[in-house]
């Protein structure tokens, strides 16, 4: 991969792990306000599962990315 493919790609990733940092924020914030109605939280909890799963998925291509980019430098 070329290294204007990598930035662009790394670009990318950044802006993934800011959303999903954004997601994760927002669902602890649900599950704050359903377990503050006393409503099962199980789902909400879950779906904050699989967020915080794919985030980590997230940073490690972006982490993947950002060494590869440093690797062609000179």
């Amino acid at each position: 991969m070329d290294k204007q493919l990598l930035e662009q790609h790394l670009k990318l990733a950044k802006q993934h792990v800011a959303q999903g940092r954004r997601h994760i924020i927002r669902q602890k914030h649900i599950i704050f306000e359903l377990a503050q109605g006393q409503h099962d939280t199980s789902q909400a909890r879950q779906l904050l599962s699989t967020f915080e799963e794919l985030q980590l998925m997230h940073v490690a291509e972006q982490n993947r990315l950002q060494k590869e980019l440093e690797w062609m430098r000179p």
